[in-house]
């Protein structure tokens, strides 16, 4: 059987998964960077995102849900309204495809938070249903198949409802498209883009009327998109669906599972794959030991290279 580009893209996202667990269990590690996590994330205060006023959407809404895709183990988002100087809790849920691992980190450590739910963009409208608002941070590039994804998660959505997307620009260039990194999200011309070395798609000209895309770079470099459901949309246009086909979903699952289990089958892969849970995770030992400054000093010096 022919592997097909996204097949291809999930097995480099699937090498990808040490590196990004052995990146999150040193974060809990260490009381500090746990801290300092914290210290940015909006958990236990009103909901925040860059250049969309959240708050003042949901707030409209009847019974509001959010849901947090490709979250990590950040719990960045923020998990209650601001009412009339009160704040309400609010309905949120923290998705990604790697909870398995996040709640065992969650154990690990004793951390009183939310367990991580279990989700893909991939196959978000599988996961989620009627949502207010979803919001996907420095995450979408890192999916398999993230037009696909943003088609998925307006289907997750009722109608009305926003998508939220917050990207660095071009990630996956700068990350030479090692792992998850196999996208690029960007903005030109106040369009927003998604591309890697052997495709382009302009967001707003593919979705059309079924959904409005409103982007911005913000001033940090920072390229935020509100995707928002059109409220008289009834159904998916036809150019859509092939991005929700369940056949080819199902085809492409079965493969990528059994080429998985297939690649990893004898002594000496299970072996390289521990090993290599081993290095990143004593990298990340070391790396969640430095001072902030300092690892953001490094981390543009290895970008650079």
């Amino acid at each position: 059987m022919k592997t097909s580009n996204t097949t291809a893209i999930t097995q480099k996202w699937l090498e990808g998964i040490s590196y990004e667990v052995a990146f999150w269990n040193n974060v809990y590690r260490w009381p500090h960077t746990f801290k300092g996590m914290m210290g940015w994330a909006h958990y236990g205060s009103a909901i925040c995102l860059e250049g969309f006023d959240a708050n003042h959407f949901l707030l409209a809404n009847d019974h509001p849900s959010v849901y947090d895709v490709g979250s990590g183990m950040s719990y960045a988002v923020g998990d209650h309204l601001e009412k009339d100087g009160k704040l309400i809790p609010l309905d949120i849920h923290y998705i990604d495809p790697l909870a398995f691992h996040f709640n065992r980190i969650l154990k690990k450590y004793k951390k009183k938070l939310p367990p991580i739910e279990f989700g893909m963009t991939e196959y978000l409208s599988a996961f989620i249903h009627d949502a207010s608002l979803i919001t996907i941070q420095n995450a979408l590039d890192h999916s398999s198949a993230p037009i696909k994804g943003i088609v998925e998660a307006l289907l997750a959505l009722r109608k009305g409802g926003v998508l939220y997307l917050n990207h660095h620009p071009n990630e996956a260039e700068m990350e030479h498209y090692k792992g998850f990194h196999q996208y690029n999200v960007d903005e030109e011309n106040g369009e927003l883009v998604i591309w890697n070395q052997s495709e382009k798609t302009c967001i707003g000209q593919l979705l059309g009327s079924f959904a409005s895309v409103e982007v911005k770079r913000m001033d940090n470099g920072h390229i935020v998109a509100i995707v928002r459901r059109n409220g008289d949309a009834t159904s998916l246009p036809e150019r859509l669906r092939k991005y929700v086909d369940d056949k080819t979903d199902k085809a492409e699952l079965c493969e990528v599972l059994l080429n998985y289990q297939y690649r990893n089958t004898s002594l000496a892969r299970n072996l390289k794959g521990s090993i290599r849970f081993g290095v990143f995770n004593l990298i990340q030992l070391m790396a969640q030991m430095l001072p902030w400054s300092l690892k953001m000093r490094v981390k543009r010096l290895i970008k650079q290279a």
